[in-house]
């Protein structure tokens, strides 16, 4: 019996140590610096990135006048969190429709 209990704690730690998570939802990465501000569209994004992950309406107070924010963002986690890719991409639409501000960040 007790060493059916180690081997079942031996396994519950192994799950926890090689464990991986990932939220958000992944997205091609290409274009990322492609993307200019007053020039391309709402098409133009979602024919490069996907559907966003979020998306927020409408923005209120933004600096550039910008009235939509697309969000796309994924995140993965393994080996317990001691390793995590993340990457974020915001953009920022006006009322016409074409980019007027993004940000991107990754780590690895």
């Amino acid at each position: 019996m007790k060493a059916y209990v180690r081997i079942c704690l031996l396994a519950v730690a192994a799950m926890v140590i090689f464990a991986c998570a990932s939220a958000g939802k992944q997205f091609d990465r290409t274009h990322v610096n492609d993307i200019k501000k007053g020039i391309h569209t709402k098409v133009h994004i979602r024919e490069w990135f996907g559907e966003p992950y979020q998306v927020t309406a409408p923005l209120q107070g933004h600096p550039a006048g910008c009235v939509e924010r697309w969000t796309y963002v994924h995140a993965y986690s393994s080996y317990g969190g001691a390793k995590t890719v993340s990457a974020a991409l915001i953009v920022d639409f006006d009322g016409n429709g074409k980019v007027c501000d993004n940000a991107y960040s990754e780590t690895k």
